[in-house]
């Protein structure tokens, strides 16, 4: 790798921006299927807490915090 040669530092970075990009896709691919509420279905209601917590309530009552 020549570093003094804009084109292939050019290449590489769109290289490297492009497997992160791809390994984004995949992990939220992978993490599809995660439930929040142990019942499975989607919260009801969401707000946002303290210092980027968020907190869901589910259908039967139950209160989720999510840590960021």
């Amino acid at each position: 790798m020549n570093w003094h040669s804009p084109r292939q530092v050019l290449i590489l970075v769109g290289v490297v921006c492009a497997a992160l990009f791809v390994a984004g896709i995949a992990a939220a691919y992978f993490s599809r299927n995660d439930k929040i509420c142990d019942d499975g279905k989607p919260p009801v209601a969401q707000r946002g807490g303290l210092l980027g917590q968020v907190v869901v309530r589910c259908h039967n009552g139950q209160i989720v915090t999510l840590n960021n």
